[in-house]
């Protein structure tokens, strides 16, 4: 943390999806080193109750409502804090929604809310942050991504999906990035204790799942922007969490055969198991 404030000692960040969960502490952490940052959502009560905790811990907040699906009111928000501030060392993408399903049983209308928001929110504050950064010659982008990504465990088609474009974006942008001093990591953790499983969509059953799934993960969230800025400061561009998703990130690049057969058997070994949870509650 202090290693980032000494590499960017304007302490300037923009973070999306900021009203909650990871967003929230990511902002949260780097307010306590007294930061300047842009904090958006599509939430507004949740917004503002970030802004104020936000606010409190030290940080100097300016809120942007708005779903970074707009590409439009995205650019908005962003001219409107660098006009502030005069720029943007730390671009944080890390709003999404959770979505849960086999691709027959999600309407196309899904998927195709997923991208928006998953993907092409990441593509869009790319867009915006790398432009900045490269005419400032510094900056560091974070792509919150999963290990979704590259498990691509069956029922989540459209969630893996997105996430894996965030990994290959971010792995893209760090090779063209690196002779302008603009580095880029990508996050992928497993499941974190967050709201993200109150917002996910798709089939009642799946979504059940996967939000039981979430409020049994040990991994919380502090923990979770402990390592990630540590890393950062680091310039790693993967940031793999925890040891388990580091296991399963090695296992597939050794073993691809074996690991497909693996997370078949794993998912619907816990599909099973949380059934059979909800049977005895």
């Amino acid at each position: 943390m202090i290693a980032l404030s000494q590499m960017y000692p304007a302490k300037r960040a923009f973070i999306t999806g900021a009203g909650q969960g990871l967003g929230l502490a990511f902002a949260m952490a780097l307010a306590r080193d007294n930061w300047k940052l842009g904090l958006t959502d599509v939430n507004e009560p949740g917004l503002k109750s970030a802004a104020d905790a936000v606010s409190k811990a030290g940080g100097d907040v300016s809120t942007y409502l708005f779903d970074v699906s707009s590409y439009e009111d995205f650019g908005a928000a962003v001219n409107s804090f660098v006009g502030k501030f005069g720029g943007i060392d730390v671009g944080i993408n890390n709003a999404g929604i959770g979505c849960s399903g086999k691709l027959q049983d999600l309407p196309i209308e899904t998927f195709q809310k997923v991208i928006d928001i998953n993907l092409m929110g990441v593509v869009y504050g790319c867009y915006l942050f790398v432009p900045l950064m490269c005419a400032q010659k510094c900056g560091h982008i974070l792509n919150v991504a999963s290990a979704a990504g590259f498990v691509s465990a069956p029922r989540m088609s459209a969630y893996n999906t997105s996430k894996a474009g965030v990994v290959a974006l971010s792995e893209t942008l760090r090779a063209e990035l690196a002779a302008d001093n603009v580095l880029v990591s990508v996050l992928m953790p497993t499941f974190i204790r967050t709201n993200v499983g109150r917002n996910s969509v798709g089939r009642e059953d799946d979504v059940r799942h996967a939000r039981m799934l979430v409020e049994e993960s040990t991994l919380e969230a502090d923990r979770v922007i402990e390592e990630t800025l540590a890393r950062m400061s680091a310039r790693e561009l993967y940031i793999v969490l925890p040891l388990e998703a580091q296991f399963l990130w090695r296992f597939k690049r050794l073993f691809p055969d074996s690991f497909g057969r693996f997370i078949g058997k794993e998912v619907q070994r816990k599909i099973d198991r949380l059934d059979r949870k909800s049977s005895d509650s």
